[in-house]
């Protein structure tokens, strides 16, 4: 039968006063003691790099939109660092975990506010890139044989207009958003 730690720490204990007291530790569990101390601490620095980078790649965002360009602005959202502060969970968004283990209730709520943002900025870009009037609802929003739908080709209750000043907003709200955790960190 193997012998664990706790069983070795007793039957030390029980010899008496040459043997290894109960304060005493075991190389083994020495070692793994100064390997948990040693362990690095959450590289807030790092967390502070990868949060200007993720504030550069939302930079033309807004360009984007004025164009019509949805595709690179979900591009952009898609990519890492970006992705994993909004569509991957809590587990992998870095900034929230930043946060947790900080303990810091503001900067908490900063990374939720900032996955808010960038879900609702993918949310109006994918509705600007789809439309619901044309047949087979869902199809990409362009002319079928370079012909332009026309009002009798489409629902007259549902606007063609396109939404760009939703996303310009929330792209504005995210940046500022990071803008305050970089601040924090």
């Amino acid at each position: 039968m193997r012998e664990t730690a706790s069983m070795t720490l007793r039957r030390h204990t029980m010899r008496g006063p040459t043997s290894m007291s109960a304060t005493q530790l075991s190389r083994r569990q020495t070692l793994s003691l100064a390997a948990i101390a040693l362990a690095p601490a959450p590289a807030f620095a790092s967390t502070k790099t990868d949060a200007e980078k993720v504030l550069e790649a939302l930079q033309p965002l807004s360009g984007f939109v004025d164009d019509g360009k949805w595709d690179a602005v979900r591009t952009v959202l898609a990519q890492s660092p970006v992705v994993e502060l909004w569509k991957t969970g809590n587990s992998k968004n870095w900034i929230r975990a930043a946060a947790l283990s900080a303990g810091d209730p503001e900067l908490i709520e900063l990374s939720e506010d900032l996955s808010s943002a960038l879900q609702l900025t993918d949310q109006y870009v994918y509705d600007n890139n789809f439309i619901y009037f044309q047949p087979g609802n869902g199809k990409a929003r362009r002319s079928v044989d370079g012909v332009e739908p026309t009002p009798s080709t489409r629902d007259a209750s549902v606007p063609t207009q396109v939404k760009t000043k939703e996303p310009k907003d929330q792209i504005a709200v995210a940046k500022n958003k990071l803008k305050a955790i970089i601040a924090s960190l």
